[in-house]
């Protein structure tokens, strides 16, 4: 059941137009050993989801071309129409079959066959509804197939992000651990020595060098805590130098490569400042990921007088229109630091320019 509940429902609705050869059948309009091959047909379209074997489906799938010519040819023209149902096959299960591939091939010659018998029928009239149906079923064939693409690399690209949050995330814990390994784990011992050193001195009675250890036990403490504040502290913030070294392990995952010019001229920019441009990066960077399909970003950093340009530029499908309202979050955080954003090239390739004043206090 699961296997049917991943099809589209189009492609079992359409069994509803078998109704009508089975109609003919019975009414006599069609001869009686239809019903055989119209039962075989049911069977052959709904087996094409279930099998895995190629041959099986070859052989499935050459039947039901056979079954929509032997009826139109021995039944009826408008039987022609059942065409749909072997572009449903090749858009909803065939998907990665390309257009120039045997089984278009095949489709393509089926499709030549039923033009011709259609050609063939007197009245204009059913010539021209046949024509513009089989042109319809075609259009939305190819329509159709486009969207399942997108459809499928848009999951992909989900399935992908997803890793590459759990990646990060695994990263920064193993960080965090591991700075707090480093940072405590020697504290404790440290601790745990000089206790019972000052516990054997008060024992012997020593209460000098006894205070000088407990004075030193609390100058460790001091000092530990003031680590641990900065371990905490450097969770909420990171440099843009920290930043890019981020998104060059973010991008490599999604097989985007970075490239980072004049990286030097931010490091003389104050906290605040980087703070602002940081949350900028991550922001311009899952956008890239998540929706421009790019392979390749250039980052660069520029000094004109009092401003700073921040270029972000990458080769992927970019954006059809612009109205100035879009990455409305970027624009947000550049407001902050009275900054403002440029769209230089919408594709082709896509390019950012972000202006941000380089005030006194903020350098």
């Amino acid at each position: 059941m699961s296997i049917f509940k991943k099809i589209h429902p189009m492609y079992f609705v359409s069994l509803v137009y078998l109704i009508f050869p089975f109609y003919y059948i019975f009414t006599g309009e069609y001869s009686l050993w239809f019903l055989p091959l119209t039962i075989l047909f049911v069977v052959s379209y709904l087996s094409l989801i279930l099998v895995k074997q190629e041959s099986i489906e070859w052989i499935l799938f050459l039947y039901l071309c056979v079954y929509t010519i032997v009826l139109t040819v021995f039944g009826s023209v408008t039987s022609s129409l059942f065409i749909f149902y072997i572009t449903n096959i090749l858009t909803w299960h065939f998907q990665d079959d390309a257009l120039t591939s045997k089984r278009y091939i095949i489709f393509y010659m089926t499709y030549a066959v039923l033009l011709y018998c259609i050609f063939q029928v007197k009245d204009i009239e059913v010539i021209i509804f046949l024509v513009i149906f089989h042109l319809v079923a075609v259009g939305m064939m190819y329509v159709m197939r486009k969207s399942v693409k997108e459809e499928r690399l848009k999951k992909i690209l989900q399935e992908k992000n997803e890793s590459i949050n759990l990646l990060l995330a695994e990263n920064e814990r193993n960080r965090i651990g591991q700075d707090l390994h480093d940072t405590l784990g020697h504290v404790f011992a440290m601790l745990s020595v000089k206790s019972e050193l000052a516990i054997a001195f008060m024992e012997n009675k020593e209460y000098d060098k006894a205070r000088k250890e407990i004075e030193e036990l609390r100058e460790v403490t001091t000092i530990s805590m003031k680590e641990v504040r900065q371990i905490v502290q450097s969770l909420k913030k990171h440099t843009v130098e920290e930043e890019l070294h981020i998104l060059q392990n973010m991008f490599a995952m999604a097989q985007i490569t970075l490239n980072v010019t004049n990286r030097d001229m931010i490091k003389v920019l104050s906290e605040p400042l980087q703070a602002v441009i940081t949350m900028i990066l991550r922001e311009c960077g899952n956008n890239l990921i998540k929706h421009s399909q790019a392979t390749h970003c250039h980052i660069g950093f520029e000094r004109k007088s009092k401003e700073m340009l921040i270029t972000v530029e990458d080769n992927g499908v970019g954006f059809d229109t612009w109205t100035g309202q879009e990455l409305h979050s970027i624009r947000d955080r550049l407001t902050t630091i009275k900054g403002q954003l440029e769209m230089t090239s919408l594709k082709d390739p896509t390019r950012l320019i972000m202006w941000i004043p380089l005030e006194e206090d903020l350098i």
